[in-house]
């Protein structure tokens, strides 16, 4: 297949059938959004609970390994969580979750109370058949995620300078990883070389190609893990219609919303080889191998 080094979609080509099997499989589902709210535009509030619903049948269905949540599971509104977190636990499936900034579109209150199950820092890693996973909270800084009035200051400056230098994803749904995110990051990705591990990240944010919706230091980000050649991919969600980039090899994948118009449900089924990933489409969503 084409892969465009400037970013948009990778060009999909007719799927073969396969000699091999996956080494495993998982799931990506990304900005549920649901709520209890009347449709806006391109988005279902209240269809896309049945989406969900849809997509954790398939994937029991292909008993995939785990399902990554990259977050916004709701619009807001903390009671909009208890229907959604009932359709995750009663599928018999394990869930990873990143947080998305519509996560913490409810009161302060209850910020603390977000019910997934996550290290207080919002961030964590764990090893699976040779793989590490890195989960990122690209939320600790931002103007909406934290309680505390210093750090909602801080967040505030912070964008108010990206947006003095004319930066396009100084946008206040966006935010960023801490110095100790990201030096925590680093050491992950150390020990992950030292034991021969492959890399997947994920984050509710994107990092590349360039765009409105990227994490406010995309940048540094970047700089961070290009000396690294283990990374197969960074998934996020965030961007409802969905990117893609390449840079040596790491692909930035930005799954496409569940929430948004479709004639079916939008997630992806992801099987891993030992030198490739196919991506499997569902709804919007295309079929694509990416090699690695």
């Amino acid at each position: 297949m084409t892969i465009p080094l400037n970013g948009g979609e990778p060009e999909a080509e007719p799927v073969s059938e396969q000699n091999q099997k996956p080494l495993f499989s998982f799931g990506v589902i990304t900005d549920v959004h649901y709520c209890d709210k009347d449709a806006e535009g391109t988005r279902d509030y209240r269809e896309s609970l049945s989406r969900l619903q849809d997509a954790m049948n398939s994937l029991g269905t292909d008993s995939v390994a785990f399902v990554v949540n990259l977050g916004d599971i709701i619009d807001n509104d903390y009671k909009s969580y208890k229907p959604v977190m009932r359709i995750l636990d009663d599928a018999g499936l394990k869930i990873y979750h990143c947080l998305g900034n519509h996560d913490f579109q409810i009161k302060d209150s209850k910020k603390r109370s977000i019910p997934y199950e996550l290290p207080k820092s919002g961030y964590y890693s764990f090893s699976f058949d040779g793989f590490r996973f890195i989960f990122l909270n690209g939320n600790e800084i931002s103007t909406y995620a934290p309680t505390n009035k210093k750090a909602i200051t801080a967040a505030g400056e912070y964008l108010e300078q990206l947006k003095s230098e004319g930066a396009i994803n100084a946008k206040d749904w966006n935010g960023a990883v801490s110095v100790t995110q990201m030096e925590w990051m680093m050491r992950e990705l150390d020990e992950s070389v030292s034991h021969n591990e492959k890399v997947f990240i994920f984050c509710h944010f994107p990092v590349y190609p360039d765009s409105e919706y990227n994490l406010f230091n995309h940048v540094e980000l970047l700089s961070a893990i290009r000396g690294y050649n283990n990374i197969i991919a960074w998934f996020s969600g965030h961007n409802h219609a969905g990117n893609y980039g390449n840079i040596n090899r790491t692909h930035y994948i930005t799954a496409k919303a569940m929430v948004d118009e479709s004639a079916t449900t939008t997630f992806i089924r992801v099987d891993v080889y030992n030198n490739k990933i196919w991506l499997n489409g569902e709804g919007r969503e295309r079929n694509v191998i990416l090699a690695y």
